[in-house]
């Protein structure tokens, strides 16, 4: 279980943790799960579909992200709806569907970093734990400043992992 990938993602998390970067109440609570990260921008589906999902309406969600990808978008906002999609199917437990769709949006957008940590999240889901760790470390050096839920998804999966390694 001690890959280097691992150690690395432990590492990580660790000098976080104590450089005080602040985590999500969430993440710190017994048992938790990773948070999804959505993607809005001006596109009004797009942004429908992400306030959906924070309201916890996942099917809605899942709904207005179909409905954007159907319309005709950009590369850019095509990798939205798809990161955002990935985020909706994974919360209603579709991972196969969101799997999909985050390759989907990785594949057009190699360097979004919301798509890769709900890849990560799908992959924790699914309780491959340690894949999930290497994605969030993944997710993390894409986002760099801008990635506050990659690195506290980051710090919960490597801390897990080290719990299950003792």
């Amino acid at each position: 279980m001690s890959s280097p990938k691992l150690i690395k993602t432990i590492a990580l998390g660790l000098s976080m943790s104590l450089a005080g970067i602040a985590m999500a109440p969430m993440a710190t609570a017994a048992g938790a799960e990773p948070t999804f990260a959505l993607k809005s921008n001006s596109n009004g589906k797009i942004r429908a579909g992400a306030n959906a999902f924070q309201k916890g309406d996942f099917s809605k969600a899942a709904f207005f992200q179909k409905a954007a990808l159907k319309s005709g978008l950009s590369k850019s906002r095509k990798a939205a709806a798809y990161t955002n999609l990935c985020a909706a199917e994974g919360a209603l437990g579709n991972l196969e569907a969101a799997k999909t769709a985050c390759a989907s949006a990785l594949e057009l957008r190699p360097d979004a970093w919301q798509a890769a940590n709900n890849s990560g999240v799908v992959e924790w889901l699914a309780g491959d734990h340690e894949a999930a760790a290497v994605t969030f470390a993944s997710a993390v050096e894409l986002a760099g400043e801008k990635g506050a839920i990659a690195r506290t998804n980051a710090v919960m999966a490597g801390a897990s992992q080290l719990a299950s390694a003792n």
